[in-house]
Parts: structure tokens; C-alpha cells; sequence
């Protein structure tokens, strides 16, 4: 039998699940009207410029881009698509093939404490992303078993965080309960911004 690779970057993202309605995007906009994370988080994110990269060969320009690396999937935006396309599917199926061509994310993500992470799994279990897994590993010369975080997954929600209850997971400094709550309150006063372009 004679197998060929994909020979586009379109091709590409087509071939992995949840990319094969790439060309079913006519770039109306309503996914971006709806994503919490254009409104409230980074004002670049479009997701219809991303599927525009795909299309049309740019697969570094795609790679780079912040969209591919911010959408959480929560699909927000699936019910306002009038084509009923998984956004989130498109999205995902860049990120693969940019981690796939060595490309890391740009976030910060949440960080365990190995010296006290006593593996109770309840991280695991809450992380809607399954960007963490308990793993064995050498700490001071033993073999134990911790939680381990994968930052290409990580979305730095803090559900991790709040829920271990030896403290040992979190997130970065700047992501302080402070400063969560402080930038929630914010978020919920703020009016909402439509970007046009």
C-alpha cells in the first residue's frame, strides 16, 4: 500500500482530528466575538487569522502565533458558528504540529514542588487540560513519585493550586491568589471589547 504524507500545511492539519473542518471556516468573525480570551485576556487572539495561516502554507507565522497557543477549548464559541465547527478542534490540530515541529509554549505555567508533592493525584483529577500526570523520579537521591506538569498543555487555570492540599503545586509569581482575585474583580468590571478589523 502506498502511503504519502500530507504534502501542505493544510494537508497537515487536516489530517489530524479535530483539523479536518479547516476549510469549512469563512472567516466570519463569530468565534472571535465570543472567545473570553480575545475580550478579556489578549487582544491579538483570532483564531480566524490562524486558520487563514493554515490555509495558506504559513506554518511557521502559525506556530508562532499566540492564538495557538491560548485557546483553552471550552468551545464558547461553538454554538455561535453558523458553519457548527470545533474552533477549538482547528486550533489544536496547529498546536500538535507545532509541538510536533519542536516549538514550546510561550506561557507560564504552574510549577510542582517536588520535596513536598506527596502524589495524592488530586491534581490530576482536576485539571480539565490532562497536562498533569504523577510520574516517578530521583528528589534528593530517592526514587519518588510526584506530580509533573506538562507546559505545552498547561493552561495556567490554578485549579491544580486550589485544590492540592500540601501546597505543593502553583503558579507562578505572578499569577499570586492576590493578584488572581484582584485581576477577576477587574475582569468583571470591565466592559467588554470588540476588536474589527
Amino acid at each position: 500500500m502506498n502511503h504519502k504524507s500530507p504534502e501542505t500545511f493544510a494537508d497537515q492539519v487536516r489530517a489530524i482530528s479535530g483539523g479536518e473542518h479547516l476549510e469549512m471556516c469563512y472567516s466570519c468573525g463569530t468565534c472571535v466575538s465570543r472567545c473570553m480570551i480575545q475580550q478579556k485576556m489578549e487582544l491579538t487572539y483570532n483564531p480566524r487569522r490562524l486558520i487563514y495561516k493554515a490555509m495558506m502554507g504559513m506554518d511557521q507565522e502559525a506556530f508562532e502565533d499566540k492564538t495557538t497557543w491560548l485557546c483553552s477549548a471550552c468551545d464558547l464559541c461553538y454554538p455561535a458558528c453558523p458553519q457548527k465547527i470545533h474552533i477549538s478542534g482547528v486550533l489544536l490540530a496547529v498546536k500538535e504540529l507545532a509541538l510536533q515541529a519542536g516549538y514550546t509554549t510561550p506561557l507560564k505555567t504552574a510549577v510542582v514542588d517536588e520535596l513536598t508533592c506527596v502524589a495524592c493525584g488530586l491534581c490530576v483529577e482536576v485539571c480539565p487540560y490532562e497536562a498533569i500526570t504523577l510520574v516517578e523520579t530521583r528528589v534528593m537521591g530517592q526514587t519518588r513519585t510526584v506530580a509533573r506538569v506538562d507546559p505545552n498543555h498547561c493552561m495556567a487555570c490554578g485549579l491544580c493550586a486550589a485544590s492540592c492540599r500540601s501546597a505543593s503545586i502553583g503558579l507562578p509569581d505572578e499569577f499570586s491568589n492576590e493578584a488572581l482575585i484582584e485581576s477577576l474583580w477587574e475582569w468583571m468590571r470591565s466592559p467588554v471589547v470588540e476588536v474589527t478589523e
